[in-house]
């Protein structure tokens, strides 16, 4: 019986440890943040709630955005359009990808709704959008918005959303360990460096070191979780941001289910053998006894 007293007491260290004193310096040292808000209620006095008309936003987007924004860019095709070296988001896809909030507010003030506002600022010019500011009314606005997504497709895979919302700055280069040619930054690593004050990191394992809640609470408003942060608010749907999330956690680890079936077999293998021990150590000491 002393065996499994001791063993008794090491289970409720362990889970005093597990269950008390983790979770508790994890909050000390990780205040807790307020969940993400795909509402983007911080841009209301900037959001349009009008209720706008595709057709009129089509001639709008076609003489406003086209010089810079493609279509659809082929992934094969995926390099700057304009003079600055800049690959601008594909708008046939932003009506699915970026929340309607946040857009309206962005075609109003793009500093304010990215939150470059701070970081660009005497520079503006940096930010080629920047010169959005106050040049649509409220009506044209939700009109663009209406034409971005009545063209928008129903549905979109993981990677083709990963694809238009964050490989202009950001590598993956595991993407070509499945098969798959890796994902290239669209804009040059020096443009982006001069663009945001930092090189944009390859996001191979980005799931695995910060994991899920961080990562959703990051892309949503990047300045709560890491105040000063080179990275925009870029703006997705929840949808969207899942569908990233989900991409980049089958990148970064590919061999989840597998690994997770086989730590249960571990678990079962080594209570088995433990088993085992405790029966033959009671039978080499009974036949001493």
């Amino acid at each position: 019986m002393k065996e499994f007293k001791i063993l008794a007491i090491l289970a409720v260290i362990v889970g005093v440890i597990y269950w008390g004193v983790e979770p508790l310096a994890h909050s000390v040292f990780n205040p807790a943040k307020a969940p993400a808000d795909y509402t983007f209620a911080d841009l209301k006095n900037i959001q349009v709630s009008a209720k706008g008309n595709a057709s009129a936003g089509k001639a709008l987007v076609e003489e406003n955005c086209a010089g810079c924004h493609n279509n659809k860019t082929p992934e094969s095709e995926l390099k700057a359009r304009n003079a600055d070296g800049v690959m601008g988001p594909d708008l046939d896809t932003m009506g699915y990808i970026y929340a309607p909030e946040f857009l309206t507010a962005f075609l109003k003030n793009p500093l304010k709704a990215t939150m470059l506002e701070q970081k660009l600022k005497g520079k503006e010019d940096v930010y080629q959008m920047s010169s959005l500011a106050g040049a649509f009314d409220d009506q044209q606005v939700a009109d663009m918005v209406a034409y971005l997504q009545s063209i928008a497709p129903k549905e979109m895979s993981n990677r083709e959303v990963f694809i238009d919302a964050c490989s202009r700055c950001h590598d993956i280069k595991y993407d070509g360990i499945n098969g798959l040619k890796g994902i290239k930054v669209a804009t040059p690593e020096k443009l982006v460096k001069e663009y945001l004050g930092a090189p944009a990191p390859d996001l191979s394992t980005m799931y695995r070191s910060r994991g899920e809640h961080y990562l959703a609470l990051f892309i949503n408003d990047p300045q709560k979780m890491l105040p000063g942060a080179s990275m925009p608010r870029v703006g997705l749907t929840k949808k969207a941001e899942g569908q990233v999330l989900a991409y980049m956690e089958n990148i970064a680890d590919a061999k989840k289910e597998q690994r997770e079936s086989l730590g249960i077999k571990l678990m079962l293998f080594c209570a088995f053998m433990a088993v085992l021990a405790y029966l033959w150590k009671c039978k080499i000491w009974r036949e001493v006894h």
